[in-house]
């Protein structure tokens, strides 16, 4: 009885352990709300829309705190200021930014350019 009280008390303790380890461990904060961003699609939709390469409308954020906050071209360039703000970012542009998302399939490139822009409108990673 004593042994497996004794058990059952290290495994409770471990577990505790575990818990008080895994909440010191800060939550990632890529955006202060972290909120889920936006895909690759949506960026480059709108990367196009900028561009004039597309007859259609900027989209509008949908979620999180910008809820319904229709993106405009002011918008799109202070993401983009933001971007090439980062070291090793300054020559970053939309007509670069562009080609990585319609890379096909899964892409780092694709994936960090969305995550980029998510970033600079203050969302998490996609």
């Amino acid at each position: 009885m004593k042994k497996a009280l004794m058990g059952l008390v290290a495994v409770a303790f471990v577990a505790l352990m575990i818990g008080n380890v895994y909440a010191a461990i800060p939550a990632p904060t890529f955006c202060g709300c972290l909120c889920r961003g936006f895909t690759p699609g949506f960026w480059k939709h709108n990367i196009q829309v900028r561009l004039g390469l597309t007859h259609g409308a900027y989209s509008a954020f949908e979620g999180g705190p910008k809820d319904g906050i229709k993106l405009t071209d002011a918008m799109m360039d202070s993401f983009l200021a933001a971007i090439r703000a980062k070291p090793g970012m300054s020559g970053f542009t939309f007509k670069q930014a562009l080609a990585y998302l319609e890379l096909q399939g899964w892409s780092a490139d694709r994936t960090n350019t969305a995550n980029w822009f998510n970033w600079a409108a203050g969302y998490g990673p996609f």
